[in-house]
């Protein structure tokens, strides 16, 4: 049986060779006055569509800036939800500030992570996957933290565009 590096080896040996794929973030928190979002690996901003069921600009095109950042593959813990770290390097002049002053507020950072085919910006192939970002230090122009997905015990599979509430399922609620 393979395992899940060999798989996703596989799939990278699959893919034409023309085929690019570009990593975006959206950081977000109500702080901001609009989100912040970066692309990865690229030398100029770029514009990618923004899926309908978005929870920000929603069908729009938007501007993400070039800003390179990285990250491993989440932990796969018993009883705990993945998580990983995240660092985003040579953070702008506008994204500072705003981590700065998000950091000062009693609510964790969104980040919403989306892949995009060169083959086709107007929407993503992958995502939104949804993150709250913890344990944010901010070392010169470099932030890191820890990303963890959303209230992932309340997802719903397969389908992960609709979560589980209260009021479809009372059960949810503690006895």
């Amino acid at each position: 049986m393979a395992t899940h590096n060999e798989a996703l080896l596989e799939a990278y040996a699959s893919c034409p060779p023309s085929a690019r794929v570009y990593h975006t973030l959206e950081i977000w928190q109500s702080s901001f006055d609009v989100a912040a979002r970066v692309v990865a690996n690229v030398g100029d901003d770029m514009t990618f569509g923004i899926e309908l069921a978005a929870p920000r600009n929603a069908g729009e095109t938007v501007t993400f800036i070039a800003c390179p950042f990285e990250s491993t593959y989440p932990e796969q813990r018993q009883g705990q939800p993945p998580q990983t770290n995240i660092k985003i390097d040579n953070v702008n002049r506008e994204l500072l500030p705003k981590i700065r002053a998000a950091l000062g507020y009693r609510e964790y950072i969104s980040v919403l992570y989306r892949e995009y085919l060169a083959s086709d910006l107007t929407q993503p192939s992958y995502g939104a996957v949804e993150f709250e970002l913890r344990n944010v230090k901010v070392v010169g122009t470099s932030i890191t933290g820890t990303v963890m997905v959303k209230n992932l015990q309340n997802k719903r599979f397969p389908r992960l565009t609709k979560n589980y509430d209260y009021i479809q399922f009372p059960s949810l609620l503690p006895s």
